[in-house]
C-alpha cells in the first residue's frame, strides 16, 4: 500500500509540475538594470547589439521607442535616438522544472556616446511555485563583451 501511495504522489507531482502557467511580461521594468557606455554612433550600436544578441542565441522579436513604456516621458522624448529591443523567451527544461528567460535592451544616444542598458528577467517554474530573478551578471557581461567585439570589428573595417 505504501508503494502505491509513493507512486501516486510522484505521478501527482509530475502532473502538477507541467500545469503551472508562467506569465512573461514583454516590457521589463528597471529592477536591476546593467548599463555600459560605448563611444560609437547610435546606428553602429544598434547594429552591433543586434548581431551580438543573435550570436548569443537571442532572437529580437520587436523594436520599440521607449516613450511607449517609460514613465518619464519628457526625459525619454528629449533623447533624439533611442530604442528598446525585445528578445524572445528562452525555455530551458530541467528535471521537474523549467526556466524561462528574456532580455530587454535599451539603446540611447547621449552626445558622442551611446548608453546600452540590459534588463534580464527569469522565471524558474518548480512544481507549484514560480521564482523570479532580475539578475544574471555572467550572461549580461557576455552580452556587453559581444557588443564591444562587434563595435570594434565594425571600426576595424573602416
Amino acid at each position: 500500500m505504501k508503494r502505491h501511495i509513493h507512486s501516486l504522489m510522484l505521478i501527482s507531482t509530475l502532473v502538477l509540475a507541467g500545469c503551472i502557467t508562467v506569465q512573461m511580461p514583454q516590457y521589463l521594468k528597471d529592477k536591476n538594470p546593467y548599463r555600459q557606455e560605448f563611444y560609437t554612433s547610435y546606428d553602429k550600436a544598434v547594429t552591433a547589439t543586434t548581431h551580438a544578441l543573435e550570436r548569443l542565441g537571442w532572437k529580437i522579436t520587436r523594436e520599440v521607442n521607449p516613450v511607449v513604456f517609460e514613465s518619464d516621458k519628457a526625459a525619454a522624448e528629449a533623447q533624439p535616438h533611442q530604442v528598446i529591443l525585445f528578445t524572445n523567451v528562452r525555455q530551458t527544461s530541467m528535471f521537474l522544472s523549467s526556466r524561462y528567460t528574456m532580455l530587454n535592451v535599451l539603446i540611447k544616444e547621449n552626445n558622442e556616446k551611446v548608453e546600452i542598458e540590459v534588463r534580464y528577467y527569469s522565471v524558474l517554474s518548480v512544481a507549484i511555485k514560480n521564482m523570479e530573478s532580475y539578475k544574471n551578471d555572467g550572461l549580461v557581461q557576455k552580452v556587453f563583451a559581444e557588443i564591444e567585439k562587434s563595435i570594434n570589428s565594425t571600426n576595424a573595417k573602416l
